[in-house]
């Protein structure tokens, strides 16, 4: 803490700006502000993601970055989605439904808790590159997106199918289930793109990028529901690297 500089300090101000952004979701969803809410969990996701890749091109790496950032993401990730489901459908609407909120929280904190110490273990190169590649289980930022999925739906398409609140209880479930198992989920950092794919993927996420600014729900929808789809991918791609 003695060496700190401007340099090291920049991804860590990056993590404090998402962790207050997390926590702001929460007082917007007692304001019954649901799509400023959910809006502020998805820009956190981002500079979670955000904040990584800038601690590694300043070189300014360090535990107590990393801690921090397990801290943020349980706050951001492991906590507000869920009190943003509980207060919009859950609360009243099912007896008992704060249970589902404390086990997800359970969940997100050993999900967190195991990857800290996942990152801290020496391993041999070849096990360092497979956990490049994979991580076991989803990560919070992806349960949280699938604790926020049915609001994002009925923010785009206002289906009625999503105010029923025992959908949230499923996506709280299965998001809380996913990431204390030992699925394999692709990791960004673990994804290499050849040269020749280069137009298509340039293509594909200047789409991407144009459907975020003019129909942001729906992308975020497509977003989600894609990486969930790649999940079943990365488990044949694994059972055949064994």
């Amino acid at each position: 803490m003695k060496k700190l500089s401007i340099r090291v300090l920049i991804p860590n101000i990056v993590t404090f700006f998402s962790l207050t952004l997390g926590l702001t979701s929460i007082k917007f969803a007692t304001e019954s502000k649901w799509e400023f809410a959910v809006f502020l969990v998805v820009l956190a996701s981002f500079l979670d993601n955000l904040d990584g890749k800038i601690a590694r091109l300043l070189k300014s790496s360090s535990n107590f970055g990393l801690e921090l950032d397990s801290l943020a993401d349980f706050i951001s990730f492991g906590i507000a989605p869920s009190f943003i489901v509980y207060f919009w459908i859950m609360s009243g609407s099912i007896e008992n439904s704060w249970a589902f909120v404390v086990f997800y929280a359970v969940c997100s904190s050993s999900r967190l808790a195991r990857f800290n110490i996942s990152s801290s273990d020496s391993d041999s190169d070849t096990k360092e590159n497979f956990k490049i590649k994979y991580f076991q289980g989803i990560s919070t930022p992806a349960a949280a997106g699938l604790v926020l999925l049915p609001m994002m739906i009925y923010f785009r398409f206002e289906l009625d199918f999503c105010l029923n609140p025992f959908v949230s209880v499923i996506t709280i479930l299965l998001s809380s289930i996913l990431m204390i198992t030992n699925i394999p989920t692709y990791s960004m950092k673990g994804i290499k793109i050849e040269k020749k794919n280069f137009p298509l993927v340039t293509i594909f996420l200047a789409g991407f990028l144009s459907l975020l600014l003019t129909d942001f729900w729906l992308a975020m929808i497509l977003f989600i529901t894609g990486y969930y789809c790649s999940i079943p991918l990365a488990l044949i791609e694994k059972r055949k690297i064994k």
